[in-house]
């Protein structure tokens, strides 16, 4: 690039604190017992972190791209299965936005245990819709990871389901719709896949927010 430019992230990524303050639960759209519980950093007012241009010029000009870094923990609460204390895990984590944006990268973790995909097809309560992108966790169709069985990845179970900041972390850049300007705005889209669930064919079952009662409405948008 122009050597005059240098890309500038205008905030660092925050570590959570343990502050006990409820965010959103997400139940499963099938009656089963999975649950999650997902959360912006630190609090309700967390916004994404613009990315900007600086041209160090006389005075400096700041240009916005438009691409935001948002950060979220995901944990799973859902109790143990008695007969396979690691599961059921959560194996992904994805998002249904307004519009149709595109260009999301996962900036955290980059470890490989996880990976990021847009336009994801998936079927909820019946309904087909379109996650704009989604987390998922290397697992084959048993939620299993290739060529480590007893290895599994995604989420364990028996994690808080109250403390915001509990689980892991995500961070993702890209074009996030200007309405939602909060975090937990975005997080109102939020769809946790999980594998190992008893009773459910395959043991899949997929969440969303629950909210005064009810689950969220499908599709949101």
């Amino acid at each position: 690039m122009i050597q005059r430019y240098r890309i500038v992230l205008l905030s660092v990524l925050v570590l959570a604190s343990l502050t006990a303050i409820s965010a959103h639960t997400v139940r499963s759209v099938s009656s089963s017992p999975v649950k999650a519980f997902v959360s912006s950093p630190t609090s309700g007012n967390d916004s994404p972190v613009a990315i900007q241009w600086l041209n160090p010029s006389t005075p400096p000009t700041t240009f916005d791209t438009g691409l935001r870094v948002a950060c979220f923990f995901v944990a799973n609460p859902s109790l143990p299965d008695p007969a396979r204390p690691d599961w059921p895990r959560i194996t992904s984590v994805g998002f249904e936005l307004p519009g149709t944006p595109s260009g999301f990268a996962l900036v955290d973790p980059v470890d490989g245990n996880w990976q990021l995909r847009e336009n994801v097809p998936t079927t909820l309560a019946g309904q087909d819709i379109t996650l704009d992108f989604t987390i998922v966790a290397g697992v084959n169709p048993t939620g299993r990871t290739p060529a480590k069985p007893e290895d599994p990845s995604g989420i364990p179970p028996g994690q808080p389901d109250t403390t915001r900041g509990a689980g892991i972390r995500f961070c993702v850049s890209g074009p996030f719709p200007p309405q939602l300007t909060k975090i937990e705005d975005i997080l109102n889209g939020v769809v946790v896949g999980f594998h190992g669930v008893e009773g459910n064919h395959q043991g899949v079952d997929a969440g969303v927010w629950f909210v005064q009662g009810a689950l969220r409405p499908i599709p949101l948008y």
